[in-house]
């Protein structure tokens, strides 16, 4: 899926809103925007000390769908982390990453 030209216009609109927000340090910011052509970066092996991913030089080829939307998170105005996500896998991102951010110090 590739962007139209409105979807790049929203899609820097809702990242300049969501790094603007990442300047105050009380916030941890996630925007999903349009995806470019990108595969799924999220993969469906398990998690804990069975994971394939603990094996020396294991490698994932992660979920095969396309990307239909991007996640990106935001540690300051100025890290950006970005997930490309298909569409089955995109509220995982979300939710882990919200996992991640609640656990931060304050």
């Amino acid at each position: 899926m590739t962007r139209t030209p409105r979807d790049t216009f929203l899609s820097d609109q809702a990242l300049a809103a969501a790094r603007d927000a990442a300047a105050h340090p009380a916030l941890a910011p996630i925007a999903i925007t349009a995806a470019n052509g990108e595969q799924c970066s999220w993969c469906d092996c398990p998690d804990g000390p069975d994971s394939p991913h603990n094996t020396a030089n294991y490698q994932c080829s992660g979920c095969p769908k396309a990307a239909e939307a991007i996640v990106s998170a935001f540690a300051g105005p100025n890290r950006r982390y970005d997930y490309a996500a298909c569409r089955r896998h995109r509220d995982d991102i979300v939710a882990a990453l919200i996992d991640v951010i609640a656990k931060r110090p304050a």
